[in-house]
């Protein structure tokens, strides 16, 4: 009884061991693209750009349409009125 117990226990632990030294799967091909081609994500200084031509309290259309105002008057830095014109192409439904 004793011998089948530690053999038993042996067995578990090889057991252990060899799952513990298999490899990882590799990581999903979806993970998040980098920052340069986000999709309609904005930079945390272009945000800091808008709250300072728009003001911190702007929110849905109000804010859109103060973006578009500024990007009309080349009020935005050349990098930020990029990322916000990637941002509403990203938004707008591909008909």
């Amino acid at each position: 009884m004793k011998l089948l117990s530690l053999a038993l226990v042996a067995s578990m632990a090889f057991g252990g061991y060899a799952y513990a030294q298999t490899a990882t799967p590799p990581a999903s091909p979806s993970a998040p693209a980098p920052a340069s081609s986000s999709g309609g994500k904005i930079s945390h200084d272009c945000k800091k750009e808008e709250h300072k031509l728009c003001g911190r309290r702007a929110h849905g259309s109000e804010e859109q349409d103060c973006i578009k105002a500024n990007l009309d008057l080349n009020k935005f830095s050349a990098a930020c009125a990029t990322e916000f014109k990637n941002a509403a192409a990203a938004k707008k439904p591909n008909s």
